[in-house]
């Protein structure tokens, strides 16, 4: 019953998103055999977007917020987004999935084995990233770590928890076992919680010391901005670091 009040949300907020006419925002379900349960995801893309086509994959985690993010990328970066399509990935049990503590490996499988396939099989992906904020920024870090490949690209804003994976030898070993370049953004608002400047803080200056082949990052605070309102400028400021 829950989901299906935040669906009908999601497409009563889909319809103010779509009034240009240049837009569908649709929803898919996955059955998922490795959460076992079934997940929703909001797809957002361009009618100028066909099967065969080259396009790039955005997964945003926290896909409840899919919508108004896709419309703040859409209002910065205009018909330059037209030939990418978004993936709003709806929680379920937010805690479970996005904490590497908890069971952060098995819903990483669900994207990388199940989400991934289902979504792209009609199209030649030219870039796939993944963004998170809060929870989903660190989850955004874990699945770095863990799979660097599946991904061309990542963006954590205001990351937490990440107390973790701020270690050097972790990039290290993912630098030195990546086969192509991967592209890793994060942020935090000036006025972020304290426990998440102390922590990206400490990544900023633990990556600042190293020589890497493979990751090419950068760290940015976002100057004015808190915690509850840093996420779609981590977003569009992360979006031009890694397609520049």
């Amino acid at each position: 019953m829950k989901q299906l009040v935040l669906l009908i949300c999601l497409l009563c907020s889909a319809r103010a998103f779509t009034q240009d006419q240049s837009t569908c925002t649709d929803t898919m379900q996955i059955k998922s055999l490795i959460l076992n349960e079934d997940r929703s995801v909001v797809i957002i893309k361009s009618k100028l977007v066909s099967p065969g086509d080259s396009v790039g994959f955005l997964y945003l985690i926290d896909g409840e917020f899919a919508i108004y993010r896709a419309q703040y990328m859409k209002d910065h970066f205009g018909d330059s987004l037209s030939n990418w399509i978004v993936v709003g990935i709806v929680n379920t049990d937010r805690r479970r999935d996005l904490l590497y503590v908890n069971g952060a490996a098995q819903f990483l499988d669900f994207i990388t084995q199940e989400l991934v396939p289902a979504v792209e099989k009609d199209y030649k992906i030219k870039q796939r990233i993944l963004y998170g904020h809060s929870f989903g920024g660190s989850f955004a870090i874990y699945a770095m770590l863990r799979k660097p490949g599946n991904f061309d690209g990542y963006i954590a804003s205001s990351p937490t928890p990440i107390m973790d994976l701020v270690q050097k030898e972790s990039y290290l070993q993912m630098d030195s076992t990546c086969k192509d370049q991967v592209s890793f953004y994060f942020s935090c608002g000036s006025r972020d919680m304290k426990q998440v400047s102390k922590w990206s803080r400490n990544l900023s200056d633990n990556l600042s010391g190293l020589n890497f082949n493979k990751l090419d990052w950068q760290y940015q605070v976002l100057k004015g901005m808190d915690h509850n309102n840093s996420d779609v400028a981590a977003l569009v400021n992360g979006l031009r670091f890694l397609k520049r």
